[in-house]
């Protein structure tokens, strides 16, 4: 691929960013074959992001422009006035605490619009948390969430296309953010934005990771408390209706059969909450595999949940990692075990986003996963077993809250039984304690006679007779 003659502005607004941004930075100088400004905007940050930034823009003077805000204007105040700094063909957005992953990002998404009609694209993106773990790879792609890549459906949905993955034709983004200014204190402004971009231009998707997006507990598109989601709610379902009057010639119909769609999915998940967790028949566990280089999951093995089983099942050589998806119900498990039927050793998953003590898993929130690496491994014939706990009949034995009662009685015991262990070890060690400083004493009271005058001269005179 030749470097294209087309300026990109590499746009970042950042606010308190501080822990990630050099992370940012780094991933827009890595990019590769394509021409490229970065305009980095500081938006009166509290925590040292200018001096971040201040060293970037010294260090990088000629591609680099920074610029500070005395004042904090907002995100959507800020985005519209540094949009219009912007001197690139197209601008492309990362968040502060989001980065690319692939150093040809740009230069494939300029190489796709150039040869398309739409002047905007988005890509697929791994979620990673605070810390930088990956949490789901290939969002889109893998129905983690839904590409709402139609006004319908972002309008429905309240969708998502990934702005920290988009390029866009300036003028467009600049004709947007000017609809922008009509709702300023819009709950989320990227919804905004892209139902106006909708109706500017198509949305074309890019089927290639580029993007790791943070997810952070307690930012505005995820509140901490119940209160805070009403009010979002509530705002979105304004914006809403706000944009129903304002292109009332989108295709009503087609949303229509949207909310249909949705109302029958919420209908049956409600539905699902009626049975016991442990009433499975309605449970599938899908086994995949990610090859190296590569994305996207491809599922080897689907069947639906008992409450114990094992399943065998082998992984093409070049796989690297395996996934693992259980009940989409809140589910609990006894154990779960992968072995390595070549070496007859157990994996330990890598990653997982349930809870794990020893043997025990625990996915209050549903959707169970695990991830394994396997790619070190010459054989790739593993048998998976696993057994859940019977959360449902209070009479059977191996009721949960049981078996884990008798859990804590024996750790309680064990418990027990090291605490007297380890006061028997603090009286040994007083005893031990006691008696050294006896020993010393007994040994200071030694010395002090054998080498005392009174017992030297009668000892002089005991040797001398002796040699006599």
């Amino acid at each position: 691929m030749k470097t294209s003659p087309t300026l990109v502005s590499i746009i970042c607004t950042v606010y308190n960013k501080a822990q990630w941004l050099e992370q940012t930075i780094d991933s827009f100088l890595g990019q590769n074959e394509v021409n490229y400004e970065i305009l980095l905007v500081d938006d009166c940050s509290t925590d040292g992001s200018r001096v971040i930034i201040e060293s970037y823009a010294k260090k990088y003077p000629e591609l680099i422009r920074a610029f500070y805000h005395e004042e904090n204007q907002g995100i959507n105040q800020t985005w519209i006035s540094i949009c219009q700094e912007a001197r690139g063909d197209y601008i492309a957005r990362c968040d502060g605490d989001d980065y690319w992953i692939d150093d040809l990002k740009l230069a494939k998404q300029v190489q796709l619009l150039e040869h398309q009609a739409a002047k905007w694209c988005g890509t697929d993106i791994n979620y990673i948390d605070e810390n930088g773990r990956v949490l789901a790879q290939g969002v889109f792609e893998q129905g983690v969430v839904d590409l709402a890549d139609t006004y319908e459906k972002m309008l429905v949905t309240r969708g998502f296309t990934a702005p920290s993955s988009w390029l866009i034709e300036t003028q467009v983004m600049r004709q947007a953010n000017q609809m922008l200014l009509e709702d300023k204190d819009t709950a989320d402004d990227t919804f905004n934005l892209q139902l106006d971009l909708f109706n500017l231009t198509e949305f074309v998707f890019l089927p290639e990771v580029t993007v790791a997006y943070r997810v952070n507990q307690g930012s505005d598109s995820r509140p901490k408390t119940f209160k805070q989601l009403q009010q979002r709610f509530d705002r979105l379902l304004q914006t809403q209706y706000y944009y129903l009057d304002k292109y009332p010639k989108r295709d009503t119909v087609a949303m229509l059969k949207l909310l249909l769609d949705r109302h029958n999915e919420f209908s049956l998940a409600l539905a699902q909450k009626d049975y016991p967790v442990s009433h499975l028949s309605t449970q599938e566990i899908s086994i995949s595999y990610i090859k190296k280089e590569a994305s996207d999951a491809n599922q080897i093995l689907s069947t639906t949940m008992s409450y114990q089983d094992t399943l065998t099942f082998t992984l093409p050589d070049d796989a690297i990692t395996l996934r693992i998806d259980l009940s989409k119900l809140p589910s609990f498990y006894r154990y779960i075990r992968v072995i390595d039927d070549s070496y007859q050793t157990e994996l330990l998953p890598n990653f997982t986003n349930g809870v794990r003590f020893q043997e025990t898993y625990f996915f209050n929130q549903g959707n169970a996963y695990l991830y394994y690496d396997v790619g070190h491994l010459p054989q790739k014939q593993f048998s998976l077993s696993y057994q859940m706990y019977n959360v449902d009949d209070v009479a059977e034995d191996d009721y949960i809250v049981k078996l884990l009662s008798s859990d804590l009685l024996t750790y309680q015991e064990l418990k027990q039984n090291l605490d007297n262990s380890q006061r028997q070890l603090l009286m040994l060690e007083s005893e031990k304690q006691y008696y050294k400083k006896e020993l010393e004493q007994m040994v200071v009271r030694y010395n002090s006679v054998v080498h005392s005058r009174r017992w030297r001269i009668p000892t002089k005179l005991i040797n001398f007779f002796r040699r006599k």
